[in-house]
């Protein structure tokens, strides 16, 4: 988002102007309502925009994917690491965490301040080390190095906070997590048959 731009407030779809409440509860509650499998697809998308707008349209599917456009822009997800990469944070888990990081950086109190989800994304991204979310983070993104005759006790200790500060997984998550290995592992099986094929016909 460039300097001079302002906070959206409104959301243009078809013509039609729709304004929107995106503090950053708001878009978090969109979130957890949008991954709940216990709903129709049709009940789902009403229920989601109706945490960041008083009246939501009855055709909600081009306003919705307008929405999550906006919030969620693609080319953020540029870059991004691969589906078997460990996840770094969880807005439920970490929620304590980040509140006091917020807290403690900036003087702001997720329990009382409202905050446009913009501002929320960038100050969460951008946590300066010191707060004890950044440090948690910084640990389960660490790699864990190869054992050597002289850091058994550092890689003990990486293990030990791997695991203290270890996220639970959903049972969607570690399904997608289980197809995706599955996927890498097929692939690789075929590149091996394809190499094997070539080396005989070569």
């Amino acid at each position: 988002m460039k300097l001079f731009q302002r906070l959206p407030e409104t959301l243009t779809v078809d013509g039609k102007r729709y304004r929107v409440d995106l503090d950053f509860r708001n878009v978090l509650r969109l979130v957890d309502v949008l991954g709940r499998a216990d709903l129709l697809p049709a009940s789902r998308e009403y229920l989601a925009l109706k945490c960041v707008m008083r009246r939501p349209p009855r055709n909600t599917a081009p306003v919705l994917a307008a929405l999550r456009g906006l919030l969620f822009p693609p080319e953020e997800s540029k870059g991004h690491s691969s589906p078997n990469a460990p996840k770094l944070t969880d807005y439920a888990q970490d929620a304590d965490l980040i509140r006091a990081a917020f807290l403690q950086a900036y003087g702001i109190n997720l329990w009382r301040d409202k905050l446009h989800w913009f501002e929320f994304s960038a100050l969460l991204a951008n946590l300066p080390e010191g707060t004890r979310y950044a440090d948690v983070i910084s640990i389960r993104a660490r790699p864990m190095p190869e054992p050597t005759k002289h850091n058994a006790k550092e890689r003990q200790w990486l293990m030990e906070a791997k695991a203290r500060y270890a996220l639970r997984m959903t049972p969607e998550e570690e399904e997608s997590r289980l197809q995706a290995s599955l996927h890498a592992t097929t692939q690789s099986l075929l590149a091996l048959a394809k190499r094997g094929s070539d080396k005989q016909h070569g």
